[in-house]
């Protein structure tokens, strides 16, 4: 690890206490001189360390995202990969999981998107300092098995507990991976496999979140009514959000195919009981949402048949208030 990572996880202990330039090159083991211009290095990165003489350093939390604060923060012990910015984590994490140079569990975490994807092939807008945009990268052994809808509707779960300690807010669902906040849609995830080229079998998996901390700027058309943001003014450190979303997933993942987290997906899953439409494949299936099934599946009732709906999209949901939520 460098030393300027060293420095950041030491800070991230003692974050709001000042440290003597002593303690710090004790700790790190180098001069008092290479101190400061590992300093100097972090506060030209963005990074707020404040300084008094005789008395010494101090950091504070701001919302530079850090891998070395991430991985100090959370209680998991993934690999955490940072990137400034990239077209998308999901494509990032598919284009590293199929060279290889991904082997195991990896959360994948970026300031900014420039091509942010959602379902169906959507632009998800993803600008810098407003959000977090995660993929986590899930090699898998040949043959494994996997129950895609449980793993969407469970990392909806996971994301929102991870809100819930960090912002203090409710996140509501709506089938099958948006995330909700006072009926505008805060966030979204996409679940997508990767295939391993000689056995034409699922080699791994990749999960994408992205979520609007704050309210994107600069909308335009129908996005302004549909899109919303988690809080006003974001005062708890993106690293420590992020580290909670990885320390819940972790949690989820391990178990995730017993679908123990479904009732509370159910409580919270605006659909249940309400006329919806539904694009299923090339169709568009309007009954009565009865409820989720044990993989996740979507049970529509159609008049004369309860139809199990695997994957698809929600495009209408009559609500008794008439407001749109998603």
């Amino acid at each position: 690890m460098r030393t300027d990572e060293r420095l950041l996880q030491f800070f991230a202990k003692h974050e709001g206490e000042y440290l003597s330039g002593e303690t710090l090159a004790q700790t790190l083991n180098i001069s008092r001189a290479a101190v400061w211009k590992v300093i100097q290095k972090l506060i030209d990165q963005g990074h707020r360390i404040d300084s008094q003489h005789r008395v010494g350093y101090r950091y504070q939390a701001g919302q530079i995202l850090s891998a070395p604060i991430i991985t100090e923060l959370a209680k998991s012990n993934w690999k955490i990969r940072v990137l400034d910015s990239v077209n998308s984590t999901n494509t990032y994490a598919k284009e590293t999981l199929a060279h290889d140079d991904i082997t195991e569990p990896t959360m994948i975490i970026a300031d900014y998107q420039t091509d942010g994807r959602g379902r169906l092939g959507r632009t998800f807008i993803a600008p810098p300092e407003t959000g977090l945009y995660i993929s986590f990268a899930l090699p898998l052994p040949i043959g494994a098995a996997v129950i895609p809808g449980l793993l969407t509707t469970g990392t909806a779960v996971a994301v929102s507990r991870a809100i819930q300690k960090t912002l203090g807010i409710q996140l509501d669902f709506k089938w099958v991976n948006d995330l909700l906040f006072k009926g505008r849609k805060v966030g979204g995830i996409l679940t997508e496999a990767v295939m391993d080229f000689e056995s034409q079998q699922v080699s791994a998996l990749v999960v994408g979140i992205g979520l609007n901390l704050l309210r994107p700027e600069n909308l335009t058309g129908a996005l302004v009514n549909k899109i919303g943001g988690m809080v006003e003014t974001l005062t708890v450190s993106r690293n420590i959000i992020a580290a909670n979303v990885l320390d819940e997933f972790v949690t989820f993942y391990d178990a995730y195919t017993t679908g123990s987290f479904l009732p509370e997906y159910r409580e919270r899953n605006i659909v249940i009981g309400q006329e919806v439409t539904i694009k299923y494949g090339r169709e568009l299936l309007t009954g009565i949402a009865k409820d989720i099934g044990t993989e996740g599946q979507l049970l529509l009732d159609v008049g004369d048949k309860v139809v199990t709906v695997n994957s698809g999209e929600v495009t209408k949901v009559n609500l008794p208030p008439n407001i749109y939520c998603g």
